[in-house]
């Protein structure tokens, strides 16, 4: 497989990938770096980043025939995605087919194995807790969450984590997928808020919602997931709750 990138700068060294830097002095562009790539019949490409109309859509026409194509693009969730291209001038007709999967990520401070301490957990947390787990989408297996306990950082730390209670990072990721909705909804131009929508219908989990998961799972805290996240709104899950049981339409 021939994989050919092109960063600013390189950061790693990857072993069996070609890897080229921009370098604007002689006109080394991620543009013409990827109209250059493109001459060597590439298997995958890596564009560092999608900063403007002109290498927008040099990589939407590479995947529309038929290469994979990797990118970054500065937004705040996955589906802003869509709307970043569009407001770089790319037009819906070429995002919708072209576009595969969307990954939004946030890092947070992973919790010390060696000595992180289990927490109390009060019955107000514990039945809101059980409001986002039955509000989840239905793709998600419930079961690892069942039984649960939640763990904070060691006041003292030990000598694995330095003294600090937390040791590495994990991250908190939100997929949306192309699905035909989606690719219908970015034709018509709908708005953020339709695509999120639509995309939740799809059976989208939220980054939020990975961030919570993980705190179950023992990786990271809720104050973690909050810093990367915003505030977690636990009143409304109960609230949803709520309008369930009534007869509401949630």
């Amino acid at each position: 497989m021939k994989i050919i990138t092109v960063e600013d700068p390189i950061e790693y060294h990857l072993k069996g990938v070609q890897q080229t830097q921009v370098d604007p002095d002689v006109g080394y562009t991620f543009a013409s770096g990827l109209r250059s790539i493109l001459r060597q019949d590439p298997d995958v490409i890596l564009v560092g980043e999608i900063r403007d109309l002109e290498t927008g859509e040099i990589a939407i026409q590479a995947s529309l025939t038929g290469h994979l194509v990797l990118s970054t693009l500065h937004t705040n969730d996955a589906v802003g995605t869509i709307l970043r291209l569009t407001d770089l001038k790319i037009r819906p007709v070429s995002i919708a087919p072209a576009l595969s999967l969307a990954i939004a990520q946030r890092l947070v401070r992973r919790l010390c194995k060696k000595c992180k301490v289990p927490q109390e957990v009060s019955p107000e947390r514990k039945e809101a807790i059980a409001a986002f787990l039955d509000q989840l989408p239905q793709r998600v297996d419930r079961t690892p969450y069942q039984q649960y306990t939640i763990y904070g950082p060691s006041e003292k730390g030990c000598e694995a984590c330095g003294g600090l209670g937390y040791k590495g990072r994990a991250a908190v990721f939100e997929f949306l997928e192309n699905t035909p909705e989606i690719q219908e909804a970015t034709l018509r131009g709908d708005s953020k808020t339709k695509l999120a929508e639509i995309a939740r219908k799809g059976g989208m989990v939220m980054m939020q919602e990975d961030g919570i998961l993980k705190v179950l799972e023992g990786i990271t805290t809720f104050e973690e997931v909050e810093d990367a996240t915003g505030a977690i709104q636990w009143d409304s899950f109960l609230q949803k709750k709520n309008r369930l049981e009534s007869g509401g339409n949630g």
